[in-house]
């Protein structure tokens, strides 16, 4: 039987990868694929197993993902996590503030917390003067 069914070798695994700094991400709605460009996203926010993207101009868009896969999709470098339940993008990032809460002001004018768990890291990443 072998004999009947060709030599059948192994093709080489393809792998596919999307470099960091490509300009826009696919972000999967329930409707299909919305591109956007990853400076335009100024702060990600979980919501049960979806994830409400806020971008600029006011628009938001929901992603029927976990804020955990949201994050790994998007450059490290440049979004950080601040809250369980907060991704922000540091390009849009306005302001830290420590008084009763820790808070950062966003570009859009919204204010987000810093949960104490994450305060020490998010802090680490900036030269202070």
């Amino acid at each position: 039987m072998n004999d009947v069914l060709p030599s059948i070798t192994p093709e080489k695994e393809v792998s596919i990868s999307f470099a960091e700094d490509y300009p826009s991400v696919a972000l999967t709605t329930s409707t299909g694929l919305v591109f956007v460009k990853k400076t335009d996203i100024l702060y990600c926010l979980a919501e049960n197993s979806y994830t409400n993207v806020y971008l600029k101009g006011g628009r938001k868009v929901t992603v029927s993902k976990h804020l955990k896969k949201v994050e790994q999709a998007l450059p490290s470098g440049t979004f950080v996590r601040i809250h369980d339940s907060h991704l922000i993008n540091l390009q849009h990032l306005v302001r830290y503030v420590n008084d009763n809460h820790s808070c950062v002001l966003m570009s859009n004018g919204e204010e987000l917390g810093v949960s104490r768990n994450k305060r020490k890291e998010f802090l680490q990443r900036f030269v202070k003067i």
